[in-house]
């Protein structure tokens, strides 16, 4: 089981009680076949968010046959946590099968989190192959509400 992470993480993300906007971006490069215990983290959460977009692009991440589908959710960071949702942006999405060049967004209503999560990526289905190293960048925007 190998996971991504990128450059966002062992950033400080923090929210407070006063309202404000929170945006934040991650860059993750996958460096082999994705099986379907991988995980790709795509960006950590402050608790206290009310996220409201998430978008994407991507290299290929399955050269040959295209078969990677991936769910695309998000899960606590707290030992003792209870957000969580493996397919609540995506479920069994082919989008990473191919390169994106430009960017995609998901289609949600927001949501706000009590506590931190991280937007994941698991495979529901594994990729055939990868041909070369694959980046996906990410980008989110949010409000901070603090937690109730």
């Amino acid at each position: 089981m190998t996971t991504y992470t990128g450059v966002q993480k062992g950033r400080p993300t923090f929210a407070t009680a006063d309202c404000g906007v929170w945006k934040d971006s991650n860059t993750v490069t996958v460096t082999a076949a994705l099986a379907t215990t991988d995980a790709i983290v795509a960006m950590d959460v402050p608790a206290g968010t009310r996220l409201e977009t998430l978008r994407y692009r991507s290299g290929d991440m399955d050269t040959g046959t295209g078969t990677l589908t991936m769910n695309v959710g998000y899960r606590t960071k707290l030992p003792g946590g209870t957000a969580s949702s493996a397919t609540f942006f995506a479920s069994a999405s082919a989008a990473y099968a191919a390169a994106t060049t430009t960017w995609q967004e998901y289609v949600f209503a927001p949501v706000k989190f009590e506590e931190p999560v991280e937007i994941v990526l698991v495979p529901a289905v594994a990729a055939n192959a990868l041909g070369a190293p694959a980046t996906a960048y990410f980008q989110a925007t949010g409000v901070l509400e603090g937690i109730t």
